[in-house]
């Protein structure tokens, strides 16, 4: 009986060191020793961040890539707000391949002393002054009740036609910074309705390109705004001189764009 039971303990004790053998095999074969991190940055502040990063990144070496939680990269990203993880992928056995990008910081909001810095689709990255990376400031936007979340896309009433109508805008010229100073939501004095609610987009130059309804057609109408043969702000038959002062007036669908000396609005 005795010896029936050393052999039941040996043979168990054997197993277990053949488990653990396999395990270390595994381990060995399925252990990160490189981390392949491809960086699209676009601001020197950018490549600094992103030689910071993957030395955060390259910690994962020795992590099994089996086991790795795709949401630890995610984690690690997270901390550098001007970045986005495009991809993360474990190439078995032995690499970890993560794709990563740098936001373009884009608009402003006003947030107590300091700005929200957002990007392009509208993610709020971080607080800070209204200094772009890329050089110059970011579009102002005023008048929204934005609701801001950091890492998160703003919301708030109308800021989906604000993105719809500066897409447009970038379609058509090239840089819109360098021309677009700020975007302001106005309405009419009591009049907080659709029909009496403007986009008041100021220019560099100083002409104002003011939208209304921006709740219906906002993409038509901005391309309007930029594209009609005589008061377009891209037209040649719109001078110089016209786009220093006024307003470019956009209302109705289709739009009909005029230009007017002054604000076609009485503001609340």
């Amino acid at each position: 009986m005795k010896t029936k039971t050393r052999v039941i303990i040996t043979t168990l004790v054997s197993f277990l060191l053949l488990v653990a053998v396999i395990a270390a095999g595994l381990n060995a074969i399925f252990t990160i020793t490189l981390v392949e991190s491809e960086f699209s940055v676009c601001s020197e502040a950018g490549k600094r961040d992103a030689e910071a990063l993957k030395a955060e990144l390259d910690g994962f070496v020795g992590d099994s890539t089996t086991f790795l939680d795709v949401d630890d990269v995610s984690e690690i990203v997270e901390k550098y707000p001007c970045f986005r993880v495009d991809s993360v992928e474990k190439s078995f056995p032995k690499t970890l391949k993560v794709k990563i990008s740098e936001r373009k910081e884009f608009f402003a909001v006003k947030n107590g002393e300091d700005y929200a810095v957002l990007d392009e689709e509208g993610i709020y990255l971080y607080d800070g002054e209204n200094t772009n990376r890329l050089g110059g400031e970011n579009v102002v936007l005023e008048g929204f009740d934005a609701k801001l979340e950091k890492g998160s896309p703003v919301t708030g009433e109308y800021l989906g036609e604000a993105l719809t109508m500066f897409s447009v805008f970038s379609e058509l010229l090239p840089g819109v910074r360098a021309n677009v100073v700020s975007l302001r939501l106005a309405h009419d004095i009591g009049q907080n309705i659709p029909e009496h609610t403007y986009f008041v987009v100021t220019m560099r130059e100083g002409v104002k390109i003011v939208i209304a309804n921006p709740a219906e057609n906002i993409a038509e109408k901005a391309r309007a705004a930029f594209t009609d043969e005589r008061f377009g702000y891209l037209s040649p038959n719109f001078s110089d001189r016209e786009k220093m002062y006024g307003s470019i007036s956009v209302i109705g669908s289709p739009p009909n764009v005029t230009h007017f000396d002054g604000l076609p609005i009485k503001e609340a």
